[in-house]
């Protein structure tokens, strides 16, 4: 038994192939990110979803790519919480982006970015990633990412620099006061996963003008801090991954076409294109 592991920060798939070619896959209750995750979080996910109970012992390969897989210690410690459940398998440990760039490139040549609750971005050769412009994480970078999006939204519309009603609009849907989204975000865990947790309401208020604007100016920075810099810009295509990549798809191509960029394929999950990559 075969499994690849598809791990954000706010959710993870997993599918299973089997020796007859067979495949399932499987949507966990919540993600995991390796540097910011808890000791024992994700053996705790995987066990209690209760996929293996009874199978974790057949289990002989393990494929993971995680969000905040990107240091030795962190890859090191995600093998170890997956060695204590598939106690059978070989384990490989990589990022999220290397799963990305598997999926949309296969083993072609592309620029791949990843836009969900995080950002990041890469150049990849075909078969392994060549160079990546840190994205620093939700506080010093991330942009064009559903958390950054989230955060500044929410600064921008608690300092009144929205219509007030789009702000009515916000209040009804959430009932959130000032204090409460303060709480959320300072002194509760994962306010990343809170602050994305807008994208919808945002992408629904799309059709009013300061809203737009806010959008094209995020993801002109997203391209312009990341994109460019990469050699073969403007050459090879440039691959999206993750729901913010297809919800605010419009935006992305507008930004990226400014800067001279060639679109290439965006898809909302690498899981299915993974499958068949390890096929």
């Amino acid at each position: 038994m075969k499994l690849i592991i598809d791990c954000g920060s706010t959710k993870a798939s997993v599918a299973v192939i089997v020796t007859t070619g067979e495949e399932s896959v499987f949507d966990l209750s919540h993600g995991y990110n390796a540097i910011s995750g808890a000791d024992g979080e994700l053996s705790a996910m995987i066990t209690e979803s209760g996929l293996f109970a009874d199978s974790a012992g057949a289990v002989d390969e393990v494929n993971f790519y995680g969000a905040g897989c990107a240091t030795p210690a962190s890859c090191s410690r995600v093998r170890a919480e997956l060695s204590s459940v598939f106690r059978n398998a070989g384990v490989f440990v990589a990022t999220d982006m290397l799963g990305a760039a598997r999926a949309v490139c296969g083993h072609s040549p592309g620029i791949v970015g990843i836009l969900g609750t995080g950002s990041n971005s890469c150049l990849y050769d075909g078969e392994r990633i060549v160079s990546n412009v840190s994205p620093l994480g939700y506080i010093l970078g991330d942009e064009g990412s559903g958390a950054v999006l989230g955060r500044l939204f929410l600064g921008m519309i608690l300092k009144g620099q929205f219509p007030d009603s789009l702000r009515e609009r916000f209040e009804r849907r959430y009932n959130l006061t000032t204090a409460d989204i303060i709480t959320r975000v300072y002194r509760e865990p994962r306010p990343n996963a809170f602050l994305a947790s807008f994208a919808p309401f945002i992408a629904e208020s799309a059709d009013i003008p300061e809203v737009r604007s806010f959008l094209t100016r995020e993801f002109s920075r997203y391209v312009r801090y990341n994109l460019v810099r990469y050699n073969g810009f403007g050459e090879l295509p440039v691959h999206f991954v993750g729901s913010i990549a297809v919800n605010f798809r419009p935006y992305l191509e507008e930004a990226l076409a400014k800067e001279g960029g060639r679109l290439g394929s965006v898809i909302k999950a690498p899981i299915y294109h993974l499958v068949e990559y390890h096929r």
